[in-house]
């Protein structure tokens, strides 16, 4: 896999990023975690996820599925759409 520079961030991502949006959802925590293995076997190293997917779920499932591996990840998300009462 080939690794792009994330702009002025020194990060280096690979060019395809696994969206979450399912995750927790129609997508089940046993599924989304082959579907994270899977990914990073294939050299994915860049996930997106948000914490208005599936009401945080899939933010949750994420963190549990990378925690081993967390420092071999990127993550990106989202602002502007807060949820519940906390920051």
């Amino acid at each position: 896999m080939e690794y792009r520079r994330l702009g002025a961030s020194g990060l280096r991502v690979s060019p395809i990023c696994l969206g979450t949006m399912m995750f927790g959802g129609r997508t089940s925590e046993k599924a989304s975690r082959a579907i994270i293995s899977s990914a990073r076997d294939a050299g994915v190293n860049f996930i997106d996820t948000a914490n208005t997917y599936v009401k945080g779920e899939s933010e949750r499932i994420t963190g549990r599925a990378i925690k081993r591996h967390r420092h071999e990840w990127v993550l990106a998300t989202k602002g502007g759409n807060p949820i519940g009462k906390g920051p």
